[in-house]
């Protein structure tokens, strides 16, 4: 072996031009390969960074409407009791703004409340200091906080020191107690954790969704175990509390199942086939490299041959020639690898998880090096194949070349047909996700989003009580219409795009509440106008209905509320198409009424307005419910309408806040631009990456047909020169070598067309609107790719046309 590997490398010193240009198609195709299965691996394959991962599981609870939710706060407390299967759980809330104050300038961090034991039952152990810790009084846990690593090093300069030091979050202060490890990213955008106090405040009412959490299966129990006894304490549960739990269950899952969705593991996945067919070109273009560098070695082989070496000894110093190559090819690729995951990483649409670290690391350089091994032999078994099996009279006697050329063509033929035909099936998947892309981007969202810019405020709870938030927002859309060439002004509780809560509904003459779910927004005088969202039936609120609702929300927030004249009064509502479409259809909606919930005052639909994306973009709408702002909720957004510069309209809406309190901080402020862009972020990166990879497949047939074509007109020059010398026109000479050259092309487009037919249906699920086997993209598909070929075989069918009788006659 030793001494097959030098002998290889002298035979690879000796083809410079041919080592250069094979190293490089090499180290593409590894590169790419390794650069995606690094993502792959730390995102679908790599253990969780936590301890024992495959018992974690996620839990949520099911209602009335399909799908899963997030846990009613007392209802946890009770399936950990009664559980006997589960080691332990864990209860955490969203996480949401607070304003950090006494650290430097007034900050917006993303804090999330988690029971004291979360990071105790993940299994984190701290970089700094301590996690939270289980508190004497669990019901009143201590104001503690414990900082992610990158709000450590961003926020605090990484400094030691900052064990013990007090912050202050939404006017209360926190100690610092500890800081996260760097790999910890269960949920990267949080920065802090506080406790969550276990008790009937911080948990809300039994039946309100709006906590997660997560559990730790025992040792041996399996996930339909744990979902057997979760589900059997929910149907007790639901006996138990009729009112608020009659239709409620219980469902879990593996926790990585959660962190990685459906869409984006389908996305990993096709980009993995992808670059899998780019390697695949890249094997037949050496393949073909190599058959063509064979020529000049037949004679080498055959005299081996005849002083006895067996097939088996050359098979193996050939095969040892093209692994080696291979594995030199790798190393390069592993380094393009390191340098693309860094640039990926790095692109704003880059939306994937990133739990584990995601680099070319021990596990990703021991699968290039397999790959390498095994492309080495991919692409080398046939030319070695055929080099072992010469001719020995033909090649010693110096008439080998031309005969095993034309015997052994339908390989190199074939080779090229493959490599069109991948290229094709490539070509149409990025057409295809293209346009998917595109109908995504310019799908209606119910709004005119440009020249909208919005942003978020956060009022501490520590003096702005509902009367205060109130004032503060009737004050700040007044400073807001102030601002010079501010068209339209609009606070609301949530954004398009942004998702909202949700909740049922009662409607009039029935007893109990829908089967659908209805989205809640609630908006200031102005939003409709702001947004550009079109009224198709009714009106918007008049300043009569903004006061009746503000004496319900002021009576409500002093606790004043009478339950009978509540239930007896009756309100204007505005809702979307799609609830009149689901709840009222064929029916006139003015004038038709219903309850949130079982209770409360009878809601009159004033006004009906156009569907409006909730989540995102693409989605089928849902039944929306528009409620004028209460001031009930310290956390809104504001919304300004201009053709100002976006950075000049941020500006004056930063001193509108600041003019009514200087420490609080504005943040978020994005256009709805940037919105709709972000909605459509993960679609985004896997389209620039397939149309990548699709070049570099086209790129790759390109130079494997040229290459081919270039090797047939050398190989037939005496040819050319005999056909010139006894007549044959310059026009048929570029013919003879243009047709074959497209005979193969074309050969090579009708097998992809057939292979993008038949394998779209594997990627119709991730595509908008857009048919796998789309007539328009299969054609354009296959025009761009032949007419790439018809220029890759032009070059030498030029230089064949060119051929003087004279010189070629004269080679010997």
């Amino acid at each position: 072996m030793l001494k097959d590997i030098r002998f290889a490398l002298r035979m690879l010193r000796r083809s410079p031009g041919f080592t250069a240009m094979a190293l490089v198609v090499l180290a593409l195709g590894i590169g790419a390969n390794t650069a995606i299965f690094s993502l792959v691996n730390a995102i679908l394959l790599e253990p969780l960074p936590f301890r024992n991962p495959s018992q974690l599981v996620r839990m949520y609870e099911t209602e009335r409407a399909p799908g899963n939710y997030p846990l009613s706060g007392p209802d946890f407390p009770d399936w950990k009791a009664q559980s006997r299967l589960f080691a332990d759980m864990t209860l955490v809330n969203y996480s949401r703004s607070m304003n950090l104050t006494g650290s430097g300038e007034p900050a917006r961090v993303i804090v999330q409340p988690a029971e004291s034991n979360y990071f105790h039952l993940l299994g984190v152990q701290p970089a700094l200091g301590r996690m939270l810790q289980p508190a004497a009084d669990e019901a009143a846990p201590a104001r503690e906080a414990v900082l992610s690593y990158s709000a450590w090093k961003s926020r605090f300069g990484g400094e030691t020191g900052v064990v013990g030091r007090s912050i202050t979050l939404d006017g209360a202060a926190y100690t610092v107690v500890g800081v996260a490890p760097a790999n910890f990213n269960l949920d990267p955008s949080v920065q802090m954790w506080v406790p969550l106090a276990m008790n009937a405040s911080g948990l809300g009412q039994r039946g309100s969704h709006s906590f997660m959490a997560i559990g730790r299966l025992k040792a041996g129990v399996t996930v339909a175990q744990g979902q057997s006894e979760i589900a059997a304490i929910a149907a007790r549960l639901g006996k138990q509390y009729p009112d608020s739990n009659t239709h409620t269950g219980a469902r879990i899952f593996p926790l990585r199942d959660r962190l990685v969705g459906a869409s984006q593991r389908a996305s990993l996945l096709t980009l993995l086939w992808v670059v899998g067919l780019v390697l695949l070109i890249a094997c037949a273009n050496l393949a073909n490299m190599l058959l063509a560098r064979a020529l000049g070695r037949q004679k080498e082989i055959s005299i081996r041959l005849a002083l006895g070496a067996s097939r088996g000894r050359i098979l193996r110093q050939l095969l040892t020639e093209s692994v080696l190559l291979a594995l030199a090819g790798a190393a390069g690729g592993a380094v393009l690898a390191e340098l693309g995951v860094r640039a990926v990483l790095g692109l704003k649409a880059f939306t994937l998880p990133q739990f584990n670290p995601i680099h070319v690391d021990a596990t990703v350089l021991a699968f290039t090096a397999g790959l390498a091994v095994a492309a080495g032999i991919l692409f080398g078994l046939a030319p070695a194949w055929q080099l072992s099996r010469p001719r020995i009279n033909d090649q010693l006697s110096g008439a080998g070349a031309l005969a095993g050329g034309h015997r052994k063509r339908w390989l190199s033929d074939s080779l090229i047909v493959a490599e069109v035909a991948l290229s094709l099936l490539l070509l149409v998947g990025a057409g295809l996700f293209i346009q998917s892309f595109s109908r995504l981007r310019s799908s209606n969202i119910g709004i005119q989003p440009e020249g909208v810019l919005t942003a978020a405020l956060n009022l501490p709870e520590a003096g702005y009580k509902a009367p205060q938030v109130q004032q503060f927002e009737r004050n700040l859309l007044d400073r807001l219409r102030a601002i010079p060439g501010a068209s339209q002004v609009s606070l609301t509780g949530a954004l398009p795009l942004g998702g909202q809560s949700n909740g049922y509904i009662t409607l009039a003459g029935q007893t109990t509440v829908e089967q659908a779910l209805v989205e809640w927004n609630e908006v200031s005088e102005g939003y409709f106008k702001t947004f550009r969202i079109p009224f198709v039936h009714g009106a918007d609120y008049t300043s009569a209905d903004l006061n009746a609702w503000n004496r319900l929300y002021t009576a409500y927030a002093a606790e004043h509320m009478d339950m009978r004249a509540l239930n007896s009064q009756t309100l204007p509502v505005i809702v979307n198409r799609a609830m009149v479409d689901h709840f009222y259809p064929g029916k006139d909606p003015i004038g038709q009424r219903f309850r949130r919930g079982g209770d409360g005052p009878w809601l009159t639909i004033k006004g009906v307005v156009d569907n409006v994306a909730v989540n995102e973009m693409g989605e089928a709408p849902f039944p929306q419910a528009y409620f004028p702002l209460s001031g009930l909720d310290n956390a809104f957004h504001l919304a300004v309408r201009s053709s100002l510069p976006p950075a000049e309209i941020a500006e004056a809406m930063r001193n509108a806040v600041s003019a009514l309190d200087a420490n609080l901080p504005l943040y978020d402020v994005r256009s709805m631009d940037q919105l709709v862009d972000a909605s459509v972020a993960g679609q985004a990166f896997q389209k620039w990456l397939m149309t990548g990879f699709a070049g570099l497949a086209l790129l790759l047939a390109i130079a494997g047909i040229y290459g081919v074509m270039a090797y047939l007109v050398a190989a037939r020059t005496r040819e050319i020169g005999v056909r010139v010398a006894l007549g044959a026109s310059r026009g048929s000479v570029l013919s003879l070598v243009l047709g074959r050259g497209m005979a193969l092309a074309g050969a090579g487009a009708a097998v992809g067309l057939v292979l993008a037919a038949l394998l779209g249906k594997l990627i119709a699920s991730q595509l908008y609107q857009v048919q796998p086997a789309d007539p328009v993209t299969l054609a354009v598909g296959a025009v761009v790719l032949l007419a790439a070929c018809l220029l890759a075989c032009y070059i030498p069918a030029r230089r064949a046309a060119s051929v003087q009788p004279s010189e070629a006659l004269r080679i010997s």
